[in-house]
């Protein structure tokens, strides 16, 4: 496994770099990536921007703001935030536990009680730790990119994100803050977020036949400079905040999935798709099939039949879907 670690630590130098790897044909094999930010809100690709954050914190704290390519929820990043990325081929065992065990053997190795739970996060001690996402490209690779909370201002992070009231409502789930911990809090030996890199590496290193790699910076130097551009706009970061004639939200057992729409005359004019749900394509490509198809049962049941659902919404069912769209 290839390891590459950025220094840089703005979210468009991060996505972009990540970006670039994942589409660099000649870097072969498995691949690692880590990297951090320094006061940053991430969104999902799938999210509505304007809704995920609390704003005028946001802009008192000059947190920055961005939108990666994955689906999933909005997270706060701070220099206490250590991120990773996993980069191979997709195939069916691309699930998010086979991604995440070498990261829980090393948790482990350091004396935390972590654990696998749910859709795609990791506990310790019962508690929040690492939350993740997936995206495939054309070339069919996918991203498997996570956190790994170590020394982050959780009270930054519980005022600058402001989750969906449905989260809360469908099962009482308690507030960010108290969802979440920190890993240095529950370390028995502890260190700084630096020696936990470091030594994340060198397990990698010694257990997975890895090797630290330089970033060919002069090869992206172009490329890099018009995606920096381009996950930096305020295009691509609210390119998702229009208006809508109808809007319909839902949480389901595979996230929150809302859908907004305009139709005249009975038949869809555009449709977009939003929510925290697991995504590893872009739904933009399956949201184009519904321009001009009449609202009806027959044809929305056509559409979802012919694309691979749970590469578009996770574990969402076609049915759920379909009822959210009717209303």
């Amino acid at each position: 496994m290839k390891i590459f670690k950025i220094n840089e630590t703005s979210p468009y130098v991060t996505l972009s770099i990540e970006n670039l790897i994942m589409n660099d044909e000649d870097i072969k094999g498995d691949i690692l990536i880590l990297y951090q930010h320094n006061n940053a809100i991430i969104i999902g690709n799938n999210q509505n921007a304007y809704e995920e954050i609390n704003r005028e914190y946001v802009k008192e704290k000059n947190i920055e703001l961005a939108r990666r390519l994955s689906g999933g929820g909005a997270v706060y990043h701070d220099l206490g935030n250590i991120n990773f990325s996993f980069i191979t081929y997709y195939n069916k065992k691309s699930g998010y536990e086979r991604f995440l065990k070498p990261i829980i053997d090393y948790l482990k190795s350091l004396g935390l009680n972590a654990e696998f739970h749910g859709r795609n996060d990791v506990l310790v001690n019962g508690a929040k730790i690492s939350g993740n996402a997936q995206y495939i490209n054309n070339k069919n690779r996918i991203v498997s990119h996570g956190t790994l909370l170590f020394n982050v201002d959780l009270t930054v992070l519980s005022k600058a994100l402001n989750p969906s009231k449905i989260k809360y409502e469908s099962k009482g789930i308690q507030s960010v803050r108290k969802r979440v911990t920190n890993i240095l809090e529950e370390l028995p030996v502890k260190i700084t977020a630096e020696e936990f890199i470091n030594k994340l590496i060198d397990f990698f290193i010694k257990n997975y036949d890895s090797s630290l790699e330089e970033i060919p910076y002069k090869k992206y130097e172009k490329e890099l400079s018009e995606l920096k551009n381009k996950f930096s706009s305020e295009d691509w970061i609210y390119n998702k905040s229009a208006n809508f004639s109808f809007s319909n939200t839902e949480k389901f057992q595979g996230g929150i999935l809302s859908v907004k729409a305009n139709v005249e005359n009975g038949k869809i004019i555009n449709l977009v798709f939003e929510g925290d749900f697991l995504s590893k394509r872009n739904i933009k490509e399956i949201e184009k099939l519904f321009d001009n198809i009449t609202l009806s049962e027959k044809e929305i049941t056509k559409i979802l039949e012919s694309i691979n659902l749970e590469e578009y919404f996770g574990t969402i069912k076609k049915e759920e879907i379909l009822k959210l769209i009717l209303g």
